[in-house]
């Protein structure tokens, strides 16, 4: 690396070296599977937001900014890479059912998949070189989430999707005219600038938590081309006085974060992906009372009590605050445990009909809400973070209750969605706008994108 033998080298260098260093060639098959299968999940998602409000906003401020055709908005036109980024990393994030990790902090790391396919398209990738990418980002962002933070961004004040500016950085400048050291320092300026503030996503959410990683990952696109034109940044951003291991994170663990993939052993293997379009650490429970459900007749006037037991740490984010037990926005009810749970509980589902405004407002469901209880259980803190379980109890008035209890959450890697169920995802956001028969060649194209020799005979189905 440029200049590297005269001086220490940083820790942004080590990362970007690494990052240049994964090939396809070396994946292992199920490292390539699981990236198509979580391609497939967040491109779903992505179609099933194109008519939300967020949506519609976030498509008439790319279509006011103009810009290059570069990149193919989601069943839309073109625009340019970071504009595409913003607009498509928004719609694959609004509903909240794309994937996520546990780790010191949460992450979302299907928000690369906005970056990777808006640059690979501009720079004329291969499939092959995009599936590299992705897997390499979903390594530096996951890893992230493991390793920086003390005791946590989340509890510093930071949100979570301020580590994309790192991992969406990198893959851009895979992606792009840069060499290591040039991506070292697209680093260097997107995490400059693009750390963001938890209190987005506190109280009663905001439409614009849908656009909080594709915001830092728009920034991150451009900072990889300002690199590939000659911009430096600060190289010791991460270990500088006034750097973010110290005034962000508190602390990173540098040696593991930059430390060789072990036995083919990539991180995106240990990503969930969501049946339920629900804050993560909610989808155990919501799991447990939809099982209820099915197996009892409850009569919301017969019910006394409906205890919801969490790992502790859930009982300090948002989705467990008083506040959010009658939410009013659909956001706010996505992450609330008291209505995820009380509307599960009740429809014996959990999906996009329960998230509507009609349904917000039903009077049973509000009397359940009022009798819902969050309490800790010290047995579920073993599993945290790996797996974020949970215990629902149902306590009627005559004295019975009826348990159910979801150490592994559905979608885990020890609860995997079959291929059928992740297709069903899929197909169930992608025809209402694609039409069956495109949205399934869709579908088969994901499975068979390292046969494309330029990533633009994809992109090209992605408009409807």
């Amino acid at each position: 690396m440029n200049n590297a033998s005269q001086r220490q080298v940083t820790v942004l260098e080590k990362l970007a070296d690494f990052i240049h260093g994964i090939a396809y060639t070396d994946l292992p098959e199920p490292v390539i599977a699981r990236a198509k299968d979580l391609m497939a999940d967040s491109l779903g998602c992505a179609f099933g937001a194109l008519s939300s409000e967020p949506g519609s906003a976030v498509i008439k401020f790319a279509q006011d900014c103009g810009g290059l055709e570069q990149s193919t908005l989601i069943a839309g036109t073109k625009t340019s890479a970071p504009l595409a980024t913003l607009v498509n990393g928004t719609l694959l994030r609004y509903l909240d059912n794309n994937d996520y990790y546990f780790g010191r902090d949460p992450a979302h790391p299907s928000g690369n998949l906005a970056v990777v396919m808006a640059v690979a398209e501009r720079q004329k990738s291969s499939g092959a070189e995009l599936l590299a990418t992705l897997i390499a980002a979903y390594e530096l962002h996951i890893r992230l989430a493991d390793y920086a933070g003390i005791p946590s961004l989340w509890k510093r004040g930071w949100h979570h999707g301020t580590n994309l500016q790192f991992s969406c950085a990198a893959a851009a400048g895979k992606l792009s005219w840069c060499d290591a050291h040039r991506t070292a320092h697209a680093m260097a300026i997107a995490a400059s600038h693009g750390n963001t503030l938890a209190q987005l996503q506190s109280g009663k959410v905001s439409m614009i938590k849908a656009s909080a990683e594709a915001w830092v990952a728009k920034g991150a696109v451009e900072a990889a081309m300002l690199a590939s034109y000659g911009m430096t940044g600060p190289l010791d951003l991460m270990e500088g006085r006034h750097g973010w291991a110290s005034v962000v994170a508190g602390e990173v663990d540098a040696a593991h974060l930059t430390s060789p993939v072990q036995h083919g052993m990539y991180r995106i293997l240990d990503v969930c992906a969501k049946p339920y379009p629900v804050v993560a650490t909610a989808i155990a429970p919501v799991g447990a009372a939809i099982e209820l459900h099915e197996k009892n007749s409850f009569d919301v006037a017969c019910i006394d009590r409906v205890i919801v037991y969490l790992p502790r740490f859930a009982l300090t984010s948002p989705s467990a605050d008083p506040g959010r037990r009658h939410p009013t926005s659909i956001e706010s009810a996505q992450h609330s445990f008291y209505y995820c749970t009380a509307v599960a509980l009740l429809d014996g589902a959990c999906g996009p009909e329960q998230f509507t405004n009609k349904r917000m407002q039903d009077a049973a469901l509000h009397s359940l809400l009022d009798k819902v209880v969050l309490m800790g259980d010290e047995n579920l803190d073993a599993g945290w973070p790996s797996a974020a379980g949970a215990a629902v109890h149902v306590c009627l008035g005559d004295g019975k209750v009826h348990i159910c209890r979801h150490d592994f959450p559905l979608g885990h890697p020890k609860r995997p969605l079959d291929a059928a169920a992740l297709a069903k995802k899929f197909l169930n956001y992608a025809v209402p706008v694609l039409s069956s028969s495109r949205a399934h060649a869709l579908l088969d194209a994901i499975y068979c994108i390292e046969d494309c020799r330029d990533v633009r005979e994809f992109t090209a189905l992605l408009a409807r």
